[in-house]
């Protein structure tokens, strides 16, 4: 369920997206599922970031 997540924020988060192309772009094999794999892990940080320090997620404009 990670990855889907990850698809999705790729489309609708600016940040999430330009994550996933550089990570597609050094990827040499399995580009696209690397690329989501590496967005899912960023994905799981910054949520453990976010109820650890019991912050609200503003995204950036």
């Amino acid at each position: 369920y990670l990855i889907l997540a990850a698809n999705s924020l790729r489309y609708h988060n600016p940040i999430f997206k330009e994550y996933y192309w550089k990570k597609f772009n050094e990827s040499n094999s399995h580009r696209h599922m690397r690329a989501l794999v590496l967005s899912g892990r960023k994905l799981v940080n910054l949520i453990f970031y976010l109820l650890k320090n019991n912050v609200p997620y503003i995204p950036m404009k």
